[in-house]
């Protein structure tokens, strides 16, 4: 699976779903390694390690770094999926065409039996117009009777009721990918409807830890203005107030800020900190994002350094049927700051300022 968002969510959900008709499958990526897809002999390793251990699919988020580097050369996969292409990773590839032949590189003879690609996304149908391997193409209007809330969504899908338990917009899409991927792989619709009814939360994907509470906290991965745009606009349309807490990364893609800055306008308030600041001075990484915020939308707009302390201002500021959403980092359990890795959760510390509170 490949793609600037989505990745994780939707390997994790195909997983399900391979599991549900039976298959013994695992699924390798951002939350099973330090890297999204591991240097190629810490790779085979670990795919050897699986086939002795009796596994018989591995569904793997494939990096554009893995791509352009080489990790997965030499590998033959069933299928390869495209999710989407944004913004991220200029910092590497250097120019947005590079990014996308990097990932493009997936869908040709030497990779992939099949391409599973987003047909919504203008890069998607330019691989299945370009690849030589056959295409299967997915979109939002496979799906009907669509409903999204911050909790979960339900659709209707070659005649069957899914229901998925993750909310927001952008998860129907992802699950419609897994979903197709699961079918052409030739599992039934009654496995990837009870396999995505009943897949395990994934940490930090859209993940609600006030659950039950007055208002909604969640904890979302999203580090790229358009998954940051896309989690306000699924949240816009079930809260009462909208309030988010985010950074950018040190030392990574500087060209993304302003634009991150920009796609948190749909929010009521705007809390900007710091995300993993590495060795840059966090200050002007701020900065930087604001500099995306139009004059008239900075009225919203708060700035607090210190994450812990944004994340307790935005839960103080929260009321009912308000949603707080705390993104960029979400399953990540330690921050880089100036050279030192620093135990730090946004879901724990939520949850901690949370019981405090009550």
């Amino acid at each position: 699976v490949t793609g600037t968002n989505g990745k994780t969510t939707t390997s994790h959900m195909l997983g399900a779903m391979l599991r549900q008709s039976g298959r013994r499958t695992t699924v390798l990526g951002t939350l099973s390694g330090a890297r999204t897809t591991p240097e190629a002999p810490e790779l085979q390793r670990t795919l050897a390690k699986e086939r002795d251990d009796g596994t018989a699919t591995v569904v793997m988020e494939v990096s554009s770094h893995a791509l352009a580097l080489q990790r997965v050369a030499g590998m033959q996969f069933a299928a390869g999926v495209f999710t989407n292409l944004g913004h991220d990773h200029l910092d590497f590839h250097g120019t947005h065409d590079a990014y996308f032949a990097a990932k493009a590189s997936l869908f040709t003879r030497a990779y992939t039996h099949r391409a599973i690609v987003n047909r919504d996304d203008a890069n998607g149908r330019k691989i299945a117009e370009s690849t030589e391997v056959a295409v299967t193409a997915f979109g939002r209007s496979d799906a009907s009777r669509i409903h999204v809330d911050a909790a979960a969504s339900s659709f209707v899908w070659r005649g069957a009721e899914i229901r998925c338990p993750l909310g927001g917009d952008f998860n129907v899409m992802n699950a419609l990918a897994a979903a197709t991927t699961a079918a052409e792989l030739g599992v039934s619709i009654a496995h990837i409807a009870d396999g995505l009814a009943t897949m395990p939360l994934i940490p930090g994907r859209f993940e609600n830890v006030n659950a039950g509470g007055e208002f909604a906290v969640l904890v979302d991965y999203a580090h790229t203005p358009e998954a940051l745009r896309n989690v306000v606009a699924s949240v816009r349309e079930v809260a009462k107030r909208v309030i988010i807490v985010f950074g950018c990364g040190g030392d990574r893609d500087p060209s993304k800020r302003a634009d991150m800055g920009a796609a948190a306008c749909g929010a009521d308030t705007i809390i900007v900190t710091s995300d993993n600041p590495r060795h840059e001075d966090p200050q002007s990484i701020i900065a930087a994002i604001v500099r995306g915020i139009p004059a008239d939308e900075r009225r919203k707009l708060r700035t607090e350094v210190d994450r812990r302390r944004a994340i307790e201002l935005a839960c103080n500021d929260a009321a009912s049927g308000d949603v707080v959403i705390i993104a960029g980092r979400g399953h990540e359990t330690v921050q880089s700051v100036a050279g030192r890795e620093i135990p730090f959760s946004d879901a724990e510390v939520a949850r901690a300022l949370l019981r405090g509170s009550r």
